[in-house]
């Protein structure tokens, strides 16, 4: 069993209508995490929205419908700053496993704390994001149509 399935299992056993909203909306959306099958894919996203909306039906649609809108937004490019210092030189650890059908690593999970490499400073929510400017500059220069 995948890392991101064993999250979203514990999505389930505690009960938290976001974290399900969210568990959800990765699923129905393919986003996250990876099954062996569609089927497989829509008995999990089945359970998933059952266990939210028994937990709390208010709670969980109110928070899917949120994630919904968001989806549906077409945000302008960003990238992510630290918080502490505004590098840009940020990275995640991820974990991959060996997929003997494809014969290739697939990524199973990327982790939420994240390190400046220019400060040295590494939380869950060391992140702060900022739209690229520069290449919004770039995409409506004449240069480049």
């Amino acid at each position: 069993m995948r890392i991101s399935h064993l999250q979203a299992l514990a999505d389930i056993v505690l009960g938290d209508p976001e974290a399900l909203a969210l568990a959800y909306h990765e699923t129905i959306t393919g986003a996250e995490p990876v099954f062996e099958s569609d089927a497989a894919r829509g008995r999990f996203a089945v359970a998933l929205k059952a266990v939210g909306i028994a937990t709390d039906a208010a709670r969980f649609q109110a928070a899917y419908a949120k994630l919904q809108q968001s989806a549906d937004r077409k945000d302008e490019p960003v990238e992510p700053a630290c918080r502490d210092c505004g590098s840009t030189n940020l990275t995640r650890d991820a974990f991959v496993a060996w997929d003997s059908d494809t014969q290739q690593w697939v990524l199973s999970a990327t982790y939420k704390s994240t390190t400046c490499h220019a400060c040295d400073a590494e939380s869950d929510d060391l992140c702060r994001w900022k739209p690229i400017k520069d290449r919004l500059d770039e995409l409506s220069s004449p240069a480049s149509q």
